[in-house]
């Protein structure tokens, strides 16, 4: 039998899932030399296209065990057996529907059915950090998330700092991030998060989200792309203005944008890029407004502009850094 010819232009026409598929069933057929330089390119390009072709494999191999199972063994045989269709027939074909089908759902009943996972970073890091399904997350210095995905969802908990995420679109599983007591509810999109002691800020930077209460005493609050959900001491405000995405988004390039902020707060955020910790110990000092950018870790530098800002005095005692007033 003379196999149609696989190159990157066709993979490029499939979905992911369904590229991991076909290479999977091929691989059980016998992958040629260029084949195999094909998976290892595919797989490089992309880490999500790592974890689909982990899937479907673990899924085929629960073919080969499927044992007196006739349904199992029946669909197995159907998928080796010789294709005459061309390749634009691939999809609709039973072989590739039955092999990504299971690669994508039925695989779920032949592995554990739920993934938990939890990262941190240390004071300064910013880590970039890819998930399970294909999506992917980067936290801020001192941040930390704690995951827990199935076949039905894709649940996460940011319990301090701050996380970008890049949600891989899946409408049968909504993308929940909960932090304080919001959760944020996607499908596909990209939106930062910024957990504070007073509130929280979500920022959308791509598709759309909605922003919710656990305990339903707040009506679903929908995010447009560059718009901000705002919320301070229970407060809430929607902010929207141009080039807000890229200001939320800066701290992964070591800059860090205030925007008339508390100073209290201001610190709290500088506080998570170096081990010179700023201190405030005066209530009016600490509710001070601060706008600009300034460069992460550099705590020195923004104490004291601060100080010249306000007509404060930066005190530094060894790697304590405290403002008072004049």
């Amino acid at each position: 039998m003379v196999r149609e010819a696989l190159t990157i232009e066709k993979l490029d026409a499939l979905e992911p899932q369904d590229a991991a598929a076909l290479f999977v069933a091929r691989r059980a057929e016998g992958l040629t030399t260029s084949e195999q330089q094909l998976l290892a390119d595919w797989l490089a390009k992309d880490a999500g296209n790592r974890r689909l072709f982990e899937n479907a494999d673990r899924a085929w191999r629960a073919f080969d065990d499927s044992g007196s199972d006739e349904i199992l063994a029946a669909m197995r045989a159907h998928a080796l057996a010789p294709k005459s269709r061309s390749w634009t027939r691939w999809r609709p074909a039973a072989a590739a529907a039955a092999i990504a089908v299971l690669a994508i759902g039925v695989a779920w009943l032949f592995i554990p059915t739920a993934q938990t996972f939890e990262y941190a970073s240390v004071r300064g890091e910013v880590k970039e950090v890819p998930l399970p399904d294909g999506s992917s997350l980067t936290l801020d210095g001192e941040s930390m998330v704690s995951g827990r995905f199935s076949a039905e969802s894709r649940s996460l908990e940011l319990h301090r700092g701050r996380a970008l995420f890049a949600v891989a679109h899946d409408a049968s599983r909504p993308f929940t991030v909960t932090a304080a007591s919001r959760r944020v509810v996607a499908v596909g999109t990209r939106f930062d998060v910024n957990l504070l002691s007073d509130g929280l800020t979500v920022t959308l930077l791509e598709g759309r989200v909605n922003v919710e209460s656990l305990d339903s005493t707040m009506a679903p609050v929908p995010l447009a792309p560059g718009q901000q959900y705002v919320e301070r001491h229970g407060k809430v405000e929607i902010r929207g203005a141009v080039g807000a995405g890229d200001s939320a988004i800066s701290w992964q390039k070591g800059l860090v944008n205030f925007d008339d902020q508390p100073l209290a707060e201001a610190v709290a955020i500088m506080n998570r890029y170096s081990t010179d910790q700023i201190t405030i110990g005066d209530t009016e000092v600490a509710l001070l407004r601060v706008s600009g950018q300034f460069r992460a870790g550099d705590s020195q530098r923004f104490a004291e502009t601060l100080a010249e800002m306000h007509g404060l005095r930066a005190i530094r005692r060894e790697n304590r850094i405290e403002l008072v007033r004049e």
